[in-house]
């Protein structure tokens, strides 16, 4: 008989065949399929094992693949209309008399990850439900808790024609049954202690168990089932960074993304940072914003520091919303404008966070330790504002901060704008960039920017001023011995990388 590969066994990914474990809601969904008529969700973290609990129990009812229409949401992310993912689906038309007819000829039309389809999407959907309970069609809906609520908001007599199930952690037994069966079919035995430390880590989430099970047995040289019974013992602490590596490309660059937060508000305090290094420290999945607080403002000694920081705060709470939805993190993360709490909705995001060196996301982020609110400042004619803005986009790729005045209309609205740039360009930038261009002599405005900026760099022991040619003007006031870089001959990519390099070795 071939022996079975330690994928078959552990495998966050793939189908459970030989570590199946019944959860404790399986006979009441069992009885819903059963059951005529109601639609049916079934809704929980990623990882608790939704779509694992669905596809056992069309095996167990010996539901054929012929009577299921399996969608998978993630492949119509992008369209906006229910009706159009359901033709997309069944290569029809968008009528919803010719679908209905089609999703007639199956038994279930099954909804996968329904919380990758646009807000749009899936509202219509919930919204011709009750029409579809009327004429026997019927849906299978999985996905995270906040999309599967989404439809009593529609409808709410959605209630009694949809059987709603919310599959969060397992206990203690469920898991060691998972493991136990993972050990019988590989003939292995994990240490008490070890299975212990295994159970405790995972929070009762299927797939972690998978995953560190899956390393713990790496690690001791287990690849495939074993001729005579092994013992496995090891330590968590030991095997971080292997188990880290799984979870790297799923949650590291949105956790970037969100520590970045919105690139055109980001403060001298880096105060996106300082909430996700928090909530990382934090060891519960409900965080308070007063907690959050306490540790990033309360602590700060100084009165006007605290202020300003109290300000950032409140700023970057008021857009953490946005920045959640714009990172693709409202799957993992929750938060209500004004609310009193950041609620971590997957518990595979926790164990990360739980694992997770904060420092490696601070080095990715570029985190000034300069004191300076922004990484740059431009100075520029406004008729090159096209060229200005192709740069700015390429310094913002790369993670810099840059005080660009259509991205501050909001701070420069009201304000006496003279006195407003005066403190920018002379306080708040670690560079200045002077686009050099032959009307840049010519304009007022430019002219006392750059008076500015040359007081600032006679008071700065490092470089402030970095002149960028476009044309061969030359310009009264930047001193000819002055290095420059001329963008007709870099190109603006590469003048960004210098200017990132630059900015590198400054925070050093």
């Amino acid at each position: 008989m071939e022996k079975l590969e330690l994928e078959d066994v552990f495998n966050e990914a793939g189908y459970p065949r030989h570590t199946f474990v019944k959860p404790k809601e399986y006979p009441y969904l069992k009885s819903s399929f059963k059951a005529e008529g109601k639609h049916i969700t079934v809704a929980g973290p990623s990882g608790t094992g939704k779509t694992t609990l669905v596809r056992t129990m069309m095996a167990d009812l010996s539901i054929p693949d012929s009577d299921v229409l399996w969608i998978n949401a993630r492949q119509y992310s992008e369209l906006d209309s229910g009706l159009q993912v359901l033709a997309e689906e069944m290569k029809c038309s968008t009528e919803f008399n010719e679908i209905t007819d089609l999703l007639r000829l199956v038994r279930f039309i099954v909804i996968d990850d329904y919380h990758f389809l646009k807000s749009g999407a899936r509202l219509q959907i919930a919204s011709y439900l009750k029409l579809w309970h009327e004429r026997d069609v019927r849906f299978v809906i999985i996905g995270i808790a906040a999309s599967a609520d989404e439809l009593y908001g529609v409808d709410p007599e959605l209630g009694i024609r949809n059987d709603p199930f919310n599959i969060k952690t397992q206990d203690d037994a469920f898991c060691l049954e998972l493991l136990a069966l993972g050990e019988a079919a590989l003939r292995i035995r994990f240490s008490d202690e070890l299975r212990a430390q295994i159970i405790s880590a995972s929070n009762g989430v299927p797939s972690i168990l998978h995953i560190v099970a899956k390393v713990c047995c790496i690690e001791d040289g287990v690849e495939e089932e074993q001729d005579h019974e092994k013992v496995i013992d090891n330590n968590l602490s030991k095997i971080r960074d292997s188990v880290l590596r799984i979870f790297h490309g799923k949650y590291r660059d949105k956790l970037v993304g969100l520590a970045k937060g919105k690139q055109q508000a980001k403060s001298v305090h880096n105060t996106y940072f300082d909430i996700v290094a928090n909530i990382a420290s934090f060891n519960g999945t409900e965080i308070p914003t007063e907690a959050l607080f306490r540790q990033i403002v309360s602590i700060i000694d100084d009165p006007k520091e605290r202020g300003k920081k109290a300000t950032s705060f409140y700023n970057c709470l008021n857009n953490l919303s946005d920045v959640i939805e714009e990172k693709g993190l409202s799957d993992i993360l929750f938060y209500k404008k004004g609310g009193k709490h950041i609620s971590i909705e997957d518990p595979s995001f926790r164990f990360y966070l739980n694992l997770l060196d904060i420092s490696d996301i601070k080095d990715r982020i570029h985190l000034r330790n300069t004191g300076y609110p922004y990484d740059v400042a431009v100075s520029f004619a406004g008729d090159v504002r096209s060229t200005v803005e192709e740069f700015i986009a390429a310094l913002k790729k790369r993670g810099l901060s840059i005080f660009y005045d259509f991205d501050q209309q909001a701070q420069l609205w009201g304000a006496d704008v003279r006195t407003k740039l005066a403190e920018v360009y002379a306080n708040d930038a670690m560079f200045m960039v002077v686009f050099l261009s032959e009307s840049y002599p010519e304009r007022d405005w430019t002219d006392f920017e750059l008076s500015v900026g040359r007081e600032a760099a006679e008071k700065r022991t490092e470089d402030y001023l970095l002149p960028l040619r476009i044309d061969d003007v030359k310009v009264v006031g930047i001193r000819s011995t002055v290095g420059y870089v001329d963008l007709r001959q870099v190109g603006v990519d590469k003048a960004a990388d210098l200017l990132a390099e630059k900015l590198e070795a400054a925070n050093a």
